[in-house]
């Protein structure tokens, strides 16, 4: 929905420059509308910057801005507060933000959707509160001054935000239960900044990036340093489903957990029936709440079970929906799901949109899909590029389907469970046989060491070993333990451990990867992406299902497929599981050859990893490897070479 920023000094400072290029920064987090504060010795400027439209100008509201920011630069102030806007719901100025209460004590800026906003909104009109506005920021900000924290069990929706209080001179940062929406702080030199993302910080002039090498390297396990770590030194992630109270004079703050997953909750005596009418009234619930929106909403659509279920029921409710899904060429992709997502869009007659991608889309936006993602990553998302593609019919909003896997049991390693039980008594026999025997021994080897279920998890998202990391680094860090540190709790019991798999894969690749990733490229072209999936009320009814009904025998996501039944055409229901990727593996050798010599000769002339280590990868590594190479060469060029932003 938007971006928001904010800068905390301990001492009066010039900030107001400081802010203004910040937000200049998260121009494609929100293209429509940009605000300000600035606040010192609770006097507060309210400020507008060069794309607030006029329309929010003047003293209709007591937020609309008076002042033009750049008129700021060279006062001192204590607290700043910037936000971008991408206009969903309530599309008049009266969702301008920063946003304050009639007494100007409160004042908030917001990233996300809060779903269930109507409902919230009567039961604080019951107590006395009036309301200028039709938007959920404006019911955020009068629940915080209701209930304070304890709003935000109330909050079903996608958010981050932040609220000053100018009598208690407290900031309050919040981010909703799973992580969908992003926030990153960091402290620097009296300053706390805090922001949409790492690249906003940057472009604030108050932080230099640092590799931050223990992050980079666990990065190079997870794709992803696991949060709140990131692969810039000082950088931090707000925890998913936590919130900060900041004391501004002393720019101290903790940070408190409000929700997690409850697990050990299964109800082993619910029907197959009882169990698939549960999951397809709450999916039904979701996708109605995320179709609530005043722009047009479509879908990702890959021909898989997940997003075409979604697209399907979406379509049921919101008729002639745009579905979007890209196609490749099916002699070199094994991705192309084309066939099966035009019969389900057939039947239900969805305004179907099919995009053809090539290497050159991802040649020409390859820079840009780095300083999207803000880490090294090893693959290319194909999120990327169908973003474009919205954007062009212009679609705001749009469903997708990640977390079915995670919640369902839709990986192959779920199913690979019992044969890991297997493997980690016999592992070591697997110590005389070279890896080069069969693709799928490297495999086996590596997770046979695994000696309890966290590290099987580790193993199996680790994009590299223990001793290619240590061919590589001159550092040498334990990623595989760091799971357990992130997420194991002591005192938190599950059922099973198939159950355990799906907690941690929705704490951490969805919390740190899937969401992070998605947001990041759909907000590059100023669409919003929402995950029915990902409702907090279906999550937490999802772990009441016995596992039996997620994994049945070899069947995955058995009681998902059963909802999909009535709903999408049979083939995509008896297809292989693909995902929603690109052919990366052909273009490698083909078309980006160039792109990729010319960045591994680039990463060996830094001499910041062992040269050798690189080229044993180039030479015997997945390709997968082979690109997390590439794009962290990418990585160092646009975040510390070329100097990211320009003023």
């Amino acid at each position: 929905m938007c971006g928001i920023v904010g800068i905390l000094t301990q001492k009066p400072n010039k900030i107001a420059k400081n802010i203004f290029l910040a937000n200049n920064q998260m121009y494609r987090r929100g293209p429509d509308d940009e605000g300000f504060i600035l606040v010192n010795n609770k006097n507060i400027d309210i400020c507008y910057g060069k794309d607030t439209p006029l329309s929010s100008f003047g003293d209709k509201q007591p937020y609309y801005p008076i002042k033009n920011i750049q008129s700021a630069f060279e006062d001192f102030y204590t607290l700043s507060f910037g936000h971008r806007r991408l206009s969903i719901v309530d599309l008049s100025s009266h969702g301008h933000q920063p946003m304050c209460d009639e007494l100007r004590r409160y004042w908030i800026v917001f990233n996300g959707e809060v779903y269930n906003f109507k409902e919230i909104r009567v039961e604080l009109e019951s107590l006395g509160y009036n309301f200028v506005s039709k938007t959920d920021t404006e019911v955020i900000l009068k629940s915080y001054m209701q209930w304070g924290e304890k709003s935000l069990q109330k909050f079903n929706g996608d958010f981050a935000f932040a609220i000053y209080d100018n009598d208690k001179e407290e900031v309050f940062l919040a981010r909703d239960r799973v992580g969908i929406k992003p926030l990153y702080y960091t402290v620097q030199n009296g300053h706390f900044l805090f922001a949409s993302d790492i690249k906003t910080l940057i472009a604030s002039k108050l932080y230099t990036p640092e590799v931050n090498w223990e992050g980079l390297y666990h990065n190079f396990s997870f794709s992803m340093a696991p949060r709140p770590m990131t692969s810039f030194q000082g950088v931090y992630a707000l925890k998913q489903a936590h919130y900060m109270k900041i004391d501004c004079k002393t720019l101290t703050f903790d940070e408190i957990e409000y929700w997690d997953i409850p697990t050990n909750v299964q109800d082993l005596t619910m029907s197959e029936n009882d169990a698939i009418n549960l999951l397809e009234e709450e999916l039904k619930k979701s996708i109605q709440y995320r179709l609530i929106a005043d722009v047009d909403v479509g879908t990702f659509m890959s021909g898989g079970i997940d997003s075409t279920t979604i697209s399907a029921m979406a379509s049921i409710m919101h008729p002639n929906i745009k579905a979007f899904t890209l196609a490749f060429d099916k002699s070199i992709s094994l991705y192309d799901e084309l066939e099966e997502a035009k019969a389900t869009a057939n039947m239900y007659n969805m305004q179907h949109i099919i995009s053809n991608l090539d290497a050159d889309v991802v040649l020409n936006n390859i820079n840009n899909m780095v300083l999207g993602y803000e880490e090294p990553f090893f693959h290319l998302a194909a999120n990327f590029a169908i973003s474009e593609i919205v954007k062009n019919n212009n679609v705001k909003v749009v469903l997708n389907g990640l977390g079915g896997d995670e919640l369902f049991a839709g990986y192959g390693f779920y199913k690979r469970l019992n044969s890991w039980k297997v493997l980690s008594n016999i592992g070591f026999l697997f110590n005389v046989i070279p890896n080069t025997l069969h693709p799928k021994v490297k495999t086996i080897k590596k997770i046979s060491k695994a000696i309890n279920i966290y590290q099987y998890y580790s193993l199996i998202y680790s994009t590299f070993t223990d001793s290619e990391k240590k061919s590589l680094f001159n550092k040498n860090y334990n990623s595989i333990d760091e799971i357990y540190k992130q997420y194991g709790k002591k005192d938190k019991k599950f059922t099973d451990e198939l159950e355990l798999l799906s907690y941690l894969d929705m704490k951490s690749y969805i919390g740190n990867h899937h969401v992070h990733r998605t947001d990041q490229f759909t907000m590059h072209f100023s669409i919003e992406g929402r995950f029915p999936f990902l409702d907090h009320n279906l999550i937490e009814k999802a772990f009441t299902i016995p596992s039996k009904y997620k994994l049945n025998g070899n069947i995955q996501k058995y009681v998902l497929r059963k909802v999909a039944e009535k709903y999408i055409a049979p083939e995509c229901l008896s297809m292989k599981k693909k995902g929603f990727g690109l052919p990366l593996e052909y273009w490698f050798d083909n078309q980006l050859k160039e792109l990729v010599n010319s960045s591994i000769q680039s990463l060996k002339q830094r001499k910041i990893f062992e040269n050798q280590g690189i080229e044993d990868i180039m030479k015997k590594g997945t390709i997968s490897q082979k690109w997390q190479l590439v794009m962290c060469e990418l990585w160092f060029q646009n975040f510390f070479d070329k100097g990211m932003i320009n003023e």
